[in-house]
């Protein structure tokens, strides 16, 4: 891919106002100099696996330099912006590529190429946040040239946005936290008095809940009341009511924290749960509190907090897990969820002494689809294929796309192979049937290798290894065919 960025070179003298305003929102984010995060660390890793390159970054344009948040294949945490690459993608406001930097004038100089690491490649894409500044880039680099397609570019995008949706999640923890610190001041501040509660409750932010341990009374703030869409509505003010709207899967968290503060295990009461709003959806909040007074007993009198919408931050949360453990295309497990649940596997199977089997699939005839109908073709075959084996197996066998034409199967509850092997013929009869995408009459097949744990291996790398071989073997006898690994 040779893309035709603008002749336009780097300025360091950036216009004023606009980095002002830049440096502005990164001081915003408080990520400078901070300590290693693994959410940044895992996505770097992630880029590096990807597209097989030796460094990857996530890195933060400060006034004077570039700091590497997070970074595989670097042995520094910084470097002048004077020489960085990073400083051409920020000026751009775009992405940039350079495939091959001694043959790019505005490169071929540069020390980073002429000494360590001698960069040869480089893909930079700038980190936006919502006012369109631009906070730093996510990058690979390579010390050797490299063609990266545009399907490349898109791909990077996607690490790229996760990247800044990371910091945006970050940012609104800390302010979360800031948030809860104030808190924290006013409750020490506070004495019991009805009057200064009053204050408190009136001017918070977040809902406010008042409760009185011994008689079970409740008081919510009207925050607290339309939060859950409850505004206009009398609530029972009661302990009772605040039980009746926490989801059934996080009750038994909710009353464990809360009898943890109430029984001096806990200086503070801190939950995260989900509510039950008026229009019966469910909403995600943090409640915080503490006990402000106490009997004579020594037992809590009577419990102060808030609580606070997190909802945006859990569906965040949600949606970067999801990218990270499953496959955008076809909606299964990916090569790094896969890894997890076959570890899991062995752990369990080493206790009960029971057998599972992995089936490594590659798809004949793939690439010529690709080259003879185009990659929305091939990516809707990809989708149909994963739809056909999932109808070939159980529900608690775990189907996963290991990347390309590749996938494999973690079969359980089997006592012999020959159920594995009837499973492996359902595939391959599934496989022969046509599919059929805008009129066209597509045919392919699929080669299967299977090995068995623990006789084929115990460990993980060697049971994927068996059976890639025996994939290979099918292979070899002519396609459309199941091999066991011998």
């Amino acid at each position: 891919m040779n893309a035709d960025y603008s002749d336009k070179k780097p300025s360091h003298h950036v216009h004023s106002d606009h980095e002002a305003k830049r440096m502005l929102a990164v001081e915003r984010y408080e990520i400078l100099d901070t300590a290693h995060e693994s959410d940044f660390d895992d996505l770097v890793k992630l880029a590096a696996m990807i597209f097989q390159v030796p460094i990857a970054t996530v890195t933060i344009m400060d006034s004077h330099r570039q700091w590497f948040k997070a970074a595989v294949g670097m042995t520094v945490k910084e470097t002048s912006r004077e020489i960085s690459f990073c400083q051409h993608a920020l000026d751009l406001n775009t992405s940039l590529v350079v495939e091959n930097t001694s043959k790019d004038d505005r490169f071929s100089s540069n020390p980073l190429v002429l000494g360590e690491p001698y960069l040869g490649f480089y893909v930079g894409i700038p980190l936006h946040n919502s006012e369109n500044l631009t906070i730093g880039t996510f990058c690979i680099m390579d010390s050797k040239p490299r063609v990266f397609t545009s399907i490349n570019l898109e791909t990077l995008q996607v690490l790229a946005n996760q990247a800044m949706k990371l910091l945006e999640l970050r940012a609104e923890r800390n302010k979360l936290s800031k948030l809860n610190n104030e808190l924290d001041f006013i409750n020490n501040a506070l004495i019991e008095s009805e009057q200064r509660w009053k204050f408190a409750l009136e001017g918070a932010g977040d809902g406010v809940w008042d409760l009185n341990i011994n008689t079970k009374k409740m008081f919510f703030s009207k925050k607290w009341k339309e939060m859950l869409g409850y505004g206009g509505q009398k609530l029972t003010n009661n302990y009772a009511t605040w039980l009746s709207l926490i989801h059934k899967d996080d009750l038994s968290k909710f009353l464990q924290a809360l009898n943890n503060s109430l029984h001096k295990k806990s200086d503070t009461y801190t939950v995260e749960y989900r509510l039950l709003c008026k229009d019966q959806s469910w909403k995600w909040v943090l409640t915080r509190g503490m006990v402000v007074a106490w009997n004579d007993d020594g037992t809590a009198q009577r419990m102060v907090g808030t609580h606070s919408d997190i909802s945006s931050i859990k569906k965040s949360e949600e949606i970067i897990w999801k990218q990270a453990n499953f496959d955008a295309l076809t909606g299964l497990p990916n090569r790094r969820m896969f890894f997890d649940q076959l570890k899991h596997e062995i752990k369990i199977m080493s206790r009960t002494k029971a057998m599972f089997a992995l089936m490594y699939i590659d798809l004949d005839g793939f690439k010529a689809v690709n080259d003879d109908f185009g990659h929305h073709i091939g990516d809707a075959l990809l989708v149909e294929v994963s739809n056909r084996v999932n109808h070939c197996i159980r529900e608690s066998d775990v189907f996963a796309r290991l990347g390309g034409d590749e996938f494999i199967i973690i079969v359980t509850g089997f006592e012999t192979t020959s159920y594995v092997e009837k499973i492996a013929d359902k595939i391959l009869q599934s496989m022969n049937q046509a599919f059929i995408f805008d009129d066209n009459d597509i045919s392919i097949s699929a080669s299967i290798g299977i090995s068995i744990y623990p006789q084929d291996g115990e460990d993980d790398e060697v049971l994927i290894k068996n059976a890639d071989s025996a994939m290979y073997a099918a292979k070899s006898k002519g396609k459309n065919c199941w091999s066991l690994f011998k």
